[in-house]
């Protein structure tokens, strides 16, 4: 046996040893899952500071009360959109959508890259009651919109918490 082979046993028996004597280590653990979930996890506080961060541009939608459209102001350009049309109905009721070029049937990216000049993939996401439409380049989209779910999902169940722990 050379020094190389008598070393390394000498190590696995002290390491065995030593966890006998211990606590047993947890079942094997599926490392792609674990580093899936630790790119994952949502490290901003807010989707603004996840925006800056990432250099995102995006545009504020006002909602006009009287005529219920959201209004979208972007450089000279005043456009509206009212809340029962296409993806704007969608965001009443979820905390973020996404459009590209296989989920737009109303032609809304072809729109918008006349408004901006580029084209890109959009997604709309709310917070506080305030919708934005933030501009995604199309090779990170997925990207990006795998963090926006993950944000929402963090919020909604940090929010679910703060209910139960009101009502008991």
């Amino acid at each position: 046996m050379s020094n190389d082979d008598t070393l390394i046993s000498q190590l696995i028996s002290e390491t065995y040893t030593e966890t006998s004597d211990k606590e047993q280590p947890s079942p094997v653990i599926d490392l792609r899952n674990y580093f899936e979930r630790k790119l994952n996890e949502v490290e901003f506080l807010s989707i603004d500071d996840y925006l800056a961060q990432n250099n995102l541009n995006m545009s504020d939608l006002m909602l006009q009360e009287q005529t219920q459209c959201y209004r979208l102001t972007y450089n000279e350009s005043v456009l509206d959109f009212p809340v029962n049309w296409s993806i704007f109905k969608e965001i009443g009721t979820e905390d973020m959508v996404f459009v590209d070029q296989s989920l737009d049937q109303d032609f809304l990216l072809d729109i918008f890259s006349e408004i901006t000049g580029g084209y890109t993939n959009l997604a709309l996401v709310k917070e506080n009651g305030l919708v934005k439409m933030v501009y995604l380049p199309e090779e990170a989209s997925k990207e990006h919109i795998q963090w926006f779910r993950g944000f929402f999902e963090k919020k909604n169940t940090a929010a679910t918490v703060e209910v139960e722990k009101d009502a008991a």
